[in-house]
């Protein structure tokens, strides 16, 4: 009796330091015995270890979980199944083997029992996700360096068919014995596709040169003092003689908002910013051009003292997400002093369009617009990713609404510094010193317009004028008043699949990463502040979002530990964004634990925030130490709650 006592009591010693979960069950799946490692896993008392373990589960992974239990319990089997705990984003393993009977050490009788052993495997499979995502994402870049060589080399060729054809005109027009006298509208003409054809090379390498900078971060803005509204006439004056030849009516116009931020002189990169508008008037003329209704296009140019959501407002931004901000180079002091403002240039046109599927991903590395306009007017899609790169590092962004058939409106804005004006100093036009307009640029457009001018001699055309120095003019759909219209609303629709679409892939190369982030959703500022505040002194990392959308925006580039999310508010309610979010979580996202913080107290109401997927709720008003307490149910014991200096601290802007 003394031997099995002490054969008990070592087993139980042993048990109690091993770092998994034991346990041994008698035939009635009873806990016999127990170490405290599976006790602070499965946190249950009951004696029935079935019921004990199923609520430590994922409720997606229960069914399948208790059903392959109940068949190697029955059978009494090996087993061995890997699955997901309920809470924490943690991942387990539970192995199921069978012990002989008259175990007295182990407390059984003749008809045996079962050991059962549960190990947090949650490091080994964030490793396993992190090498597969390794690999997707070696086999994706190998696909798209190769999808980038086919497009650049089809576009580098394909216009050397064209010149080979004019270069043949134009030596057979020399060559003609039977005239005396040398067409010459035919060899201007000959010569005028020549040097469309060689613009487009150009672009294709410029975009080139300039996304391989970018990508490896070696790209720098050269800021400069210039007056904005001079500065563009000039890129824009370059498309006059494609305007005149494709019957296009063009305005350039400045509107109010120009001259109330009191905009002369600022400090920027307007060279790599005139590339992004030289980017979407060329597009725009293109698909204009094949348009069957009025030939229209309208550049317009405003200004903000506050970073804007839209311009105009019925352009829908593809929000990046907090990378984006962090590329903004516009506070490093050779930008100098001056107070800071937004240049917003808006290009909008009446061509043909584009549609949903070409939205969600127009802005997307290597993509045209579909693979009909890829077909029509050719193009590697670099010019829009590129132009949205330039955007970011000038601490601005780029949007679109289209609508197929109905033309569309890219619009785009960057971050300034004013200037102190320089009375009696005139424009120069030394901003033009780089390399954006080039020989080749000139030359072209000097051959351009010698082209028209001989095919005027059949029949003039009216002159379309470049304004210098545009005038101020009041411009409806540009005021921040403007209503928004269809076109817009199925934009916007586009831009928040896009969203939902993307973020399980942003959230899969952070896999495996620790943060003690809390994403606070309050449409109260002051409330909102405050919490912030308190919970900053507690060493938590905080995002704010004042409603429902912009917590699903800012959802979408981050990783969170925890939300805390207000029922009652503007735009989206707590309960319509936590069902969205966890939509976006079915596709295989980390879920995300989501507290309800809210004043009402109705049974009806906490079960409605309950079934939306909120995890738990606390009322208002709350101590901020149970709030703490509340959140550290959800949130890994890692956190450290410590004061960190403000330096370490990550507050993401208000996004309005």
């Amino acid at each position: 009796m003394s031997l099995d006592f002490a054969l008990t009591a070592s087993a139980q010693q042993l048990a109690d330091i091993i770092p998994h979960g034991l346990a041994v069950l008698n035939n009635k799946c009873e806990l016999v015995s127990q170490n405290p490692s599976l006790r602070a896993l499965i946190k249950c008392s009951n004696a029935n270890f079935l019921d004990c373990w199923s609520r430590s589960i994922h409720p997606d992974d229960i069914d399948r979980m208790t059903t392959c239990f109940d068949e190697a319990f029955s059978s009494k089997k090996v087993l061995r199944v890997e699955y997901r705990a309920r809470h924490q984003d943690a991942w387990c393993v539970l192995t199921l083997n069978p012990l002989l009977a008259n175990l007295h050490a182990f407390g059984l009788d003749a008809r045996g029992g079962f050991i059962v052993t549960i190990a947090d495997i949650t490091p080994e499979k964030r490793a396993e996700s992190l090498q597969r995502q390794l690999a997707k994402d070696a086999q994706d870049h190998k696909q798209l360096q190769e999808r980038f060589i086919d497009m650049i080399s089809h576009e580098i060729r394909n216009p050397l068919s064209a010149i080979l054809h004019c270069t043949e005109d134009i030596i057979e027009a020399l060559r003609d014995k039977e005239t005396h006298v040398v067409p010459l509208a035919r060899v201007a003409e000959s010569a005028e596709t020549i040097s469309l054809c060689i613009l487009h090379q150009k672009k294709i390498l410029d975009d080139v040169l300039t996304f391989s900078k970018i990508d490896a971060s070696m790209l720098l803005l050269s800021p400069r003092r210039v007056q904005p509204k001079l500065h563009f006439a000039d890129p824009i004056s370059l498309f006059r003689p494609q305007l005149q030849r494709q019957g296009i009516q063009f305005n350039y116009q400045a509107d109010f908002s120009y001259a109330d931020c009191g905009i002369k002189w600022v400090m920027a990169d307007l060279d790599r910013m005139g590339q992004v508008l030289i980017n979407l008037l060329s597009n725009a003329i293109k698909f204009t051009a094949r348009s069957k209704n009025e030939r229209k296009i309208r550049v317009s140019i405003g200004a903000s003292k506050e970073r804007p959501s839209s311009y105009p407002p019925n352009v829908v931004f593809f929000r990046s997400g907090e990378d984006a901000l962090g590329l903004d180079t516009t506070a490093l002091p050779e930008w100098g002093s001056g107070q800071f403002a937004y240049l917003m240039l808006a290009v909008k046109d009446s061509g043909i369009g584009i549609d949903d599927h070409a939205q969600m991903k127009l802005f997307e590395r290597f993509n045209q617009a579909t693979p009909r306009t890829e077909g029509v007017y050719g193009g590697s899609g670099l010019g829009l990713n590129v132009s949205r790169k330039l955007c970011h590092l000038h601490g601005g962004e780029i949007g679109v609404s289209s609508k197929e058939g109905e033309g569309s409106t890219f619009g785009f804005f960057f971050r300034v510094r004013k200037s102190d004006d320089t009375s009696g100093e005139a424009f120069s036009g030394e901003a033009f010193s780089g390399d954006k307009i080039s020989e080749l640029d000139k030359l072209s457009h000097d051959i351009q317009a010698l082209g028209k001018e001989l095919a005027d001699c059949e029949g003039p055309t009216q002159e379309i004028r470049i304004p210098e120095d545009p005038p101020l003019t009041h411009i409806e759909e540009l005021s921040p008043e403007a209503p928004v219209d269809d076109k817009t609303m199925q934009t916007y629709e586009i831009a928040r699949q896009a969203t939902i679409r993307n973020i399980g892939s942003h959230r899969s190369h952070n896999e495996g990463k620790t943060s003690r982030r809390i994403l606070v959703v309050e449409d109260n500022v002051i409330n909102r502040k405050i919490l912030s505040r308190k919970l900053l002194t507690l060493g938590f990392q905080i995002t704010e979002a004042n409603n429902g959308q912009e917590a699903l925006n800012v959802f979408q580039n981050n990783m969170f530990d925890c939300i805390l999310m207000d029922q009652e508010m503007p735009v989206m309610d707590g309960n319509s964004a936590t069902k969205l979010i966890r939509q976006v979580e079915k596709g295989g996202d980390a879920h995300v634990p989501i507290l309800g913080v809210t004043a009402n107290v109705r049974a009806t109401q906490q079960s409605e925030m309950l079934e939306a997927g909120m995890d738990d709720i606390i009322h208002k008003p709350f101590r901020t130490e149970d709030l703490v307490a509340k959140i550290s149910q959800f949130v890994p014991s890692t956190i450290e709650m410590t004061n960190k200096k403000h330096s370490d601290r990550v507050v993401a802007p208000d996004r309005k």
